[in-house]
């Protein structure tokens, strides 16, 4: 539609919380507060619009602040389906990207236009495949790139131009098999609950530091969410049901009873010797999965360990020392 689509993970170890403590109450997490102290003080003036996924109340309060204080821009709150096995869910879903389309063309956008969106579709889902490589080269061959290389690597894919993104990832694939996979001891790890606010480099770097391997994520699931989209058809549909099939489950899927059986088919496919709960504080969807994720890890004798981080840690001593004890606990059991 002739619109940028930029990916906002709030303001994370660069801004000061000045303004938005006096909108936002204090025990709530870092991302929701950065987010709207970037919109306070003018750093998102040149956006048109913002579209809020409806991951908990906290987003759907700050969507609605954003309409007060930047009048001139359109936000819009998507409203995503909880019930994936209603025959109506995807006429929902289907519906309600009818709606945002409606918004975005109200922000300046240009009309919307089926073939447009099919052929974006088949651009987002080379980046899609590009990263999954750059995923499973993580999960295959983890000496050959940090943890910190993957994450920045797949962040710039929210903020660069698609079509530059995907010759960068192709260059990094090549550049990658050049590498020697150096091996250390180091155990295989599974990074779980940082869906949405974003842990900062620091702590990033700092669990390989310590001898993991983080052999598979939750950060930025936004590119991994579903494989391929059919760009054939109706494409809004397409978008809707593919949505709906995706086998991720994750925070903002309210589906407790799979979600035991999940961790554990996650753990064994990542070949992962324990799993890291890495949760934003105050953040309760995330919070709600540690409760489930723990009995089924429990029941299965496979170790983990609970980290909370904020955007703007400074101080890590607690946590290497957390993860230095996991790490060996594992090796020398």
């Amino acid at each position: 539609m002739g619109l940028f689509p930029v990916s906002l993970h709030g303001g994370g170890e660069s801004v000061e919380i000045s303004h938005a403590d006096a909108a936002l109450g204090s025990f709530l997490c870092s991302i929701s507060k950065s987010t709207l102290e970037l919109a306070l003080t003018s750093r998102l003036a040149p956006f048109r619009a913002f579209v809020f996924p409806y991951v908990c109340d906290v987003s759907r309060n700050v969507e609605g602040i954003f309409s007060r204080v930047l009048p001139g821009a359109e936000t819009y709150m998507l409203h995503l389906p909880q019930n994936f096995h209603s025959a109506a869910t995807v006429p929902f879903l289907t519906a309600e990207y009818r709606r945002l389309i409606a918004r975005l063309e109200k922000a300046g956008g240009e009309p919307y236009d089926p073939e447009r969106l099919a052929a974006s579709i088949e651009l987002f889902n080379q980046q899609r495949a590009a990263i999954a490589d750059l995923t499973a080269t993580k999960r295959n061959e983890p000496g050959k790139l940090t943890l910190t290389e993957s994450y920045l690597v797949r962040r710039l894919g929210g903020l660069l131009p698609r079509e530059i993104h995907i010759p960068l990832l192709h260059r990094v694939r090549s550049e990658l098999a050049q590498r020697p996979n150096r091996t250390k001891d180091a155990i295989r790890t599974l990074l779980v609950g940082p869906f949405c606010e974003q842990p900062t480099l620091d702590l990033i770097d700092l669990m390989e530091q310590v001898g993991c391997y983080i052999v598979d994520d939750e950060l930025l699931q936004i590119h991994r969410w579903y494989d391929r989209v059919d760009p054939g058809g109706d494409p809004l549909t397409n978008l809707a049901s593919a949505y709906v099939q995706s086998p991720v489950d994750i925070g903002v899927r309210a589906a407790p009873t799979t979600k035991g059986e999940a961790i554990l088919r996650r753990v064994g496919a990542a070949e992962a010797q324990g799993v890291i709960f890495l949760t934003a504080k105050f953040c309760e969807p995330a919070l709600e999965d540690v409760v489930l994720y723990r009995k089924a890890l429990e029941r299965e004798k496979i170790p983990y360990l609970h980290l909370e981080f904020e955007e703007r840690s400074t101080s890590y001593e607690s946590a290497r020392l957390q993860l230095e004890t996991f790490v060996e606990s594992i090796l020398f059991d």
